[in-house]
């Protein structure tokens, strides 16, 4: 039998939310919205989305970029930086200046975007021609009063190498505003030329209770689940082994739904959430995570 029929839940409250509709926003997830706002609206250089593993900076950025599209047309994406060397910084952001409307601007950046594999073999010719193409869109996109908007996710797990290359991007001479994801450790290495830019940090800590506690009732509230389904210990428990990290405790929770209906209990409660953890959960960090 499905858990969610046993709960007599529409969906699952923990699923993958829609990141714009269904997005919870509240606490220190108000506030970093606040400060982007701020640093997009103000046309700010670069600010550093500063949050640990876990903490939805992913998500955040996502819906920051659904959100600012849903107030007016916007020249607005988001660039994932995940392995890129720094020929493939360079033209994954190349590409992402690119999607932004070009055919507005007239430049000639050409038809296509460029395969990561053009132009390996001669990395440093390459770079330079994507500097220079990158600066073409900058000029033409300011000229119509359009400021470009790149959101670049994944910085902490570029190689220095790649990082250096990112910070000769972002100094190039053009009008365009950036907000970098990066966690604590990885800020105090990024290159000077990177942290010089910077004009804003926006931060993304793990949640405290009282938050975590706010989110599942909105998280239960949004499927049509009984407020009473978590216990207050149940909501406790998922908080503190999850280190108020979102995607760990939403991991748990979920868990705990599939292990309570299996056993067909009424409520998940701390016990519950325990046997869960101590079952399920597999040790990286400082306590909990499955992805």
């Amino acid at each position: 039998m499905s858990y969610l029929r046993h709960w007599k839940l529409s969906r699952s409250p923990f699923a993958k939310p829609n990141p714009l509709y269904d997005y919870f926003v509240a606490g220190s997830v108000e506030e970093a919205l606040a400060r982007s706002e701020f640093l997009l609206t103000h046309r700010r250089k670069l600010g550093l989305l500063v949050g640990p593993s876990g903490a939805g900076k992913s998500l955040f950025l996502e819906h920051l970029r659904l959100r600012r599209l849903t107030k007016s047309p916007e020249s607005i994406t988001k660039v994932d930086l995940v392995g890129a060397s720094p020929i493939h910084v360079a033209t994954r952001v190349r590409n992402a200046v690119l999607e932004t409307s070009s055919d507005e601007c007239g430049v000639g950046l050409g038809a296509m975007a460029w395969n990561e594999e053009t132009g390996v073999s001669h990395a440093s010719s390459c770079f330079s021609r994507v500097l220079g193409e990158i600066d073409d869109f900058l000029i033409a996109s300011s000229a119509i009063g359009r400021r470009v908007t790149l959101l670049l996710d994944h910085a902490e797990q570029l190689a220095e190498e790649s990082l250096q290359a990112l910070g000769v991007l972002l100094t190039r001479p053009g009008k365009w505003s950036l907000i970098l994801s990066v966690d604590e450790d990885s800020m105090v290495g990024l290159p000077r030329r990177i942290l010089d830019c910077c004009e804003l940090r926006i931060d993304l800590p793990p949640w405290d209770l009282g938050q975590t506690a706010d989110y599942f009732e909105f998280a239960l509230e949004r499927c049509g689940a009984s407020q009473d389904l978590f216990t207050a210990q149940g909501i406790t428990r998922c908080h503190e082994l999850g280190d108020g990290l979102i995607r760990r405790i939403v991991q748990l929770a979920d868990l705990a739904l599939v292990a309570g209906a299996v056993r067909g209990l009424d409520r998940v409660d701390a016990d519950l959430v325990d046997q869960v953890f101590d079952e399920f959960s597999i040790s990286m960090g400082t306590k909990f995570q499955l992805m």
